[in-house]
């Protein structure tokens, strides 16, 4: 195979620090339901989840905030709570037909708290409620999950069907030196993906082509601030090649397709599909010591690399290590000193022939775990990631 190490970049995507809710005021919020005092109820809820804002009086005023390309807004009016996410503007023709499929089939579902709707040709995500029957739980799912599903879906509706933003969050463009450096990745990136599907193909290991699927991801996930349909279209594709319940073959048939598609996207395409937003509700989850022990200390992930490096299979080992690495950095949030560490991780493997990147990854996962794990077992990792299994 040609390929024989892979490289490190330092992500230019800006993993900004959010706030973390107060959970106090989350339990105050649920005892004042208990007593029946659901308007003020509502209030904590909003408090909870945002303890550094001013949360004014929403029976008389509208509280906004962003999430990534969403914007929410969110109002008490006749005794009911309303909180609204613009979604898109239809388009004109037939397209229009196609993008309401859509939405109906993806984004509407029989029990769903939040609901798409129709107003004229604009369609909002809407989750309406009398206080009087709210229970502040339904208010943090609904606050927590509506903006998600319009962040994730308004970029496919606008790119397949030419449905027109609507009332969009402001995305920053990337300076010409980050776009420098975003091509440059995403040029090596693909083209290293692309031969190791092949040694996938040769290989027949599903350990090895689950690590190379979530890899595939979630190392472009953890360097570049990906949005619109280049990063929809990518997701899409995930939900096939890096779900473990696939057939084997369909995956690495789709993740070839998707190499292809990827390494077309032209200069400018990439730039236009690439942005640094804003989030106030963190859109990944905490990182914990528990998680990290997880992969790294003692236990069946570890022993099974420790077996593959052990047995001549370097790069089996290497790809898995810096696969886990690239997926936890990118999928949750750390503090500074452990995030740091595991950057300096993959700079220490970053070039290295798969026997020297395997045992320097393996040696730096121990020390991590040593330094930062904890023996507790996590019970909060979220395994809700629509790209399917991680590493």
């Amino acid at each position: 195979m040609t390929i024989s190490s892979l490289t490190y970049s330092p992500p230019i995507r800006r993993h900004g620090k959010t706030t973390k809710p107060d959970y106090e005021v989350m339990e105050a919020a649920a005892a004042l339901a208990d007593e029946g005092r659901n308007k003020e109820a509502v209030q904590k809820v909003f408090e909870h989840l945002f303890p550094t804002a001013t949360i004014p009086d929403l029976a008389t005023s509208t509280f906004s905030f962003t999430q990534g390309s969403s914007r929410v807004s969110a109002r008490i009016q006749n005794d009911e709570l309303s909180i609204t996410v613009p979604l898109i503007q239809l388009p004109a023709g037939g397209s229009a037909i196609a993008a309401l499929r859509y939405v109906l089939t993806k984004i509407s579902g029989s029990g769903q708290l939040h609901q798409p709707r129709l107003h004229g040709d604009n369609i909002y995500l809407e989750f309406k409620s009398s206080i009087a029957k709210l229970h502040p739980a339904k208010v943090l799912e609904a606050l927590r999950r509506m903006p998600m599903e319009a962040d994730a879906n308004d970029d496919w509706l606008i790119g397949q069907f030419s449905a027109v933003p609507l009332e969009r969050g402001s995305i920053v463009e990337l300076t010409d030196d980050e776009a420098a450096r975003a091509e440059a990745v995403w040029r090596s990136h693909w083209d290293d993906i692309e031969e190791l599907v092949k040694e996938s193909q040769r290989k027949r290991s599903i350990f090895f082509l689950n690590e190379l699927t979530a890899y595939a991801v979630y190392r472009i996930r953890f360097v570049l601030p990906m949005c619109g349909i280049v990063s929809a279209k990518l997701a899409e594709a995930a939900g096939t090649f890096n779900d473990s319940d696939e057939d084997p073959t369909k995956r690495e048939t789709t993740l070839a397709k998707c190499v292809k598609e990827m390494k077309a996207v032209g200069k400018e395409e990439l730039r236009k599909n690439l942005g640094h937003v804003e989030y106030a509700i963190s859109p990944i989850g905490d990182g914990t010591p528990a998680l990290i022990s997880d992969y790294f200390q003692s236990g069946d992930y570890m022993e099974t690399i420790d077996k593959l490096r052990s047995s001549g299979k370097n790069l089996d080992a290497a790809i898995a290590l810096i696969c886990t690495y690239n997926y936890l950095l990118a999928r949750f949030s750390w503090p500074e000193e452990v995030e740091t560490e595991m950057k300096n991780g993959l700079a220490a493997a970053s070039g290295k022939p798969w026997r020297e990147a395997a045992n320097t990854m393996f040696a730096h996962a121990k020390e991590l775990a040593a330094t930062y794990g904890s023996d507790e077992e996590d019970e909060d990792e979220d395994d809700g990631d629509e790209d399917g299994a991680s590493s």
